[in-house]
C-alpha cells in the first residue's frame, strides 16, 4: 500500500468491530495526516494565499447560496443565477473547492484515495469507475468491481433515506444524487464498503462505511478523488463513527509540515504542544442548516479598540440566515459588508496608509507601504500592524499577525485575509485557525482552541 496513508493510534485492540454505519459508539483513536491541495507545488506564501483567495471567492458564494436558502439573507453576487433560482427544497453544500486532503484506502483488497476534508458538508463518496463523467484525480479511480467488500445498499438500508435525492432505479438498490453551491454534483449507487486507516507501525483499522460511489460527477474536484463530509449530518464521518470529539491542527501553508486530525480518545488531552491558554466556546446548531459547527461571536477588536459592531449583526436567526460558522474548507475570513467595511475602516485609521492600486479582487483588501519603510527594511513584516481579537461567548481569540496578515514582501503590500461574505452569515477560516489546535466536542457542544506548534 502507498506510503503516507493516514497515521492511525489504535489503544482498543477490537476498534474494527464496533464501527459501522450509525454505529452506537466509536472506539478506535486516529490520527490523521492531512496535505494541502497545493503542497509540494514550491510556491510561495502570497502564491498559495492568492490561490486560496480564490477558492475561498467559490466557496463564499457556495455557503451564501446555502444561508440564502435557508433565510431571508442576501445572495452573493457570484452565484450562478441557477443557484439562486434553485427551489428551496433543493439541497445545497458549499463547494468542492477544499483546502485540505485525507489519503485513506477503500475496498479489499485496498485501493488508496485522495478524499478532501469538508466540515461543511456530510456525504462520503469517491469517483467511481465505470465512471459515465469523471473529473480530473491524482489517483486511479476507485473500481468497485475489484473489491470483494463492495456492496450497494438497499433502498431499505440505515442510510439511504437520509439522502434526500435519493431513488431506486435500480432493482432494490439505493441511487442518490448530491449538490454543492458552485455546481460541483455526484451522482451513483450509494453503497457500504470496508475503509482502511493503516499507521506507519503496521496497526490496521478497518471499518465499514455507507459512502457515495459516483459514476457521473460535475463540477471541481480540487486535487481529490472525493470528499470526505465531518457535519453534522446522519451520511457524515463523524455520525457514521459516532465520534464523540474530534480535533485538527492546521499548519501554514508553506511551512513544509503535515496537518493532523485526531479522533476518539486522542482528541482529548490534546494540548499537549499548546503554547498558549485553552479557551472554550459553545456550539450553536440551526434546524435549517444542521450540517453546520456554529459558533457565538459578539465582537470585534482591532488595535486598542473594541469595534462599534452591534451583537447582532453575526447572530445566527431562527430563519437559519445570519450565524458564524467554523469550516476548514474556507481559507479566507469571511464577514458581511458591512462588518468588513468598519474593520477595513479601523485598519486603515490606524495603520495610516493608503490602499494598494490595482490589486486583484484575489489579493482581498491590502495597503500600499511607503518608500520610506521600504529602503529600511526588505521586508514588510517590519510594519507594526494593530492587533486583532475575534470575541467569542466565553473566550477571546488574540490573533498571531500571520493568522490575519498577508506580508506581500515582493510587491511592498500588506493584505488582510478577510473578504465579503455576501450575506450576513460569517465564516471563520483555515487560514485564522492555523498553528491552532481546534477541538470539536459534539457530546458537551463546545468548540475550544489554543495556539500550539502544529
Amino acid at each position: 500500500m502507498r506510503q503516507g496513508l493516514v497515521a492511525l493510534v489504535l489503544l482498543v485492540a477490537s476498534a474494527a468491530a464496533c464501527a459501522s454505519p450509525a454505529a452506537s459508539a466509536f472506539a478506535g483513536d486516529v490520527r490523521v495526516a492531512l496535505r494541502h491541495v497545493d503542497a509540494g507545488k514550491q510556491l510561495s506564501r502570497p502564491e498559495l494565499i492568492r490561490r486560496a483567495a480564490q477558492r475561498s471567492k467559490a466557496r463564499a458564494a457556495a455557503l451564501s447560496a446555502v444561508r440564502g436558502r435557508s433565510g431571508g439573507g442576501a445572495r452573493f453576487s457570484g452565484a450562478s443565477e441557477q443557484q439562486q433560482q434553485a427551489p428551496r427544497g433543493t439541497p445545497v453544500r458549499p463547494s468542492g473547492d477544499l483546502e485540505y486532503v485525507v489519503d485513506l484506502a477503500i475496498g479489499t483488497p485496498p485501493q488508496h484515495v485522495s478524499a478532501l476534508l469538508d466540515t461543511g458538508s456530510d456525504l462520503i463518496w469517491t469517483q467511481c469507475a465505470p465512471c459515465t463523467s469523471c473529473l480530473a484525480q491524482p489517483d486511479p479511480v476507485f473500481a468497485p468491481a475489484q473489491s470483494a467488500s463492495y456492496e450497494p445498499m438497499r433502498c431499505a438500508g440505515p442510510l439511504c433515506a437520509d439522502i434526500l435525492h435519493h431513488g431506486c432505479l435500480r432493482p432494490d438498490t439505493c441511487t442518490y444524487r448530491y449538490n454543492y453551491g458552485d455546481g460541483t454534483t455526484t451522482m451513483g449507487v450509494y453503497a457500504t464498503e470496508r475503509f482502511t486507516f493503516t499507521s506507519s507501525s503496521g496497526d490496521v483499522l478497518n471499518v465499514p462505511l455507507g459512502f457515495g460511489c459516483g459514476s457521473m460527477n460535475v463540477g471541481s474536484l480540487n486535487n481529490g478523488s472525493g470528499i470526505v463530509g465531518f457535519g453534522r449530518n446522519p451520511l457524515s464521518l463523524v455520525s457514521q463513527l459516532n465520534i464523540r470529539r474530534f480535533s485538527y491542527c492546521l499548519t501554514p501553508y508553506a511551512s513544509g509540515r503535515r496537518s493532523t486530525l485526531l479522533f476518539g480518545s486522542l482528541a482529548d488531552g490534546v494540548y499537549g504542544d499548546a503554547t498558549g491558554p485553552v479557551q472554550t466556546t459553545p456550539l450553536l446548531q440551526s434546524p435549517q442548516n444542521p450540517t453546520f459547527y456554529y459558533v457565538h461571536l459578539t465582537g470585534l477588536t482591532v488595535g486598542a479598540r473594541r469595534l462599534r459592531i452591534p451583537e447582532s449583526a453575526f447572530a445566527l436567526q431562527p430563519d437559519g440566515s445570519g450565524g458564524v460558522i467554523v469550516d476548514s474548507g474556507t481559507a479566507l475570513t469571511l464577514l458581511p459588508g458591512a462588518v468588513l467595511a468598519e474593520v477595513v475602516r479601523a485598519f486603515r485609521v490606524q495603520l495610516r496608509l493608503p490602499f494598494a492600486n490595482g490589486s486583484s479582487p484575489d489579493d482581498g483588501v491590502c495597503f500600499m507601504v511607503p518608500e520610506a519603510w521600504r529602503r529600511a527594511s526588505s521586508t514588510t513584516s517590519q510594519v507594526p500592524v494593530p492587533r486583532m481579537v475575534f470575541h467569542f461567548q466565553g473566550a477571546d481569540l488574540d490573533l498571531p499577525r500571520r493568522n490575519y496578515v498577508l506580508d506581500d514582501h515582493r510587491r511592498s503590500r500588506l493584505c488582510l485575509l478577510l473578504a465579503d461574505s455576501g450575506d450576513d452569515g460569517s465564516t471563520i477560516g483555515n487560514l485564522l485557525q492555523q498553528d491552532m489546535r481546534v477541538l470539536y466536542d459534539l457530546q458537551a457542544e463546545t468548540l475550544s482552541f489554543a495556539p500550539a506548534q502544529c
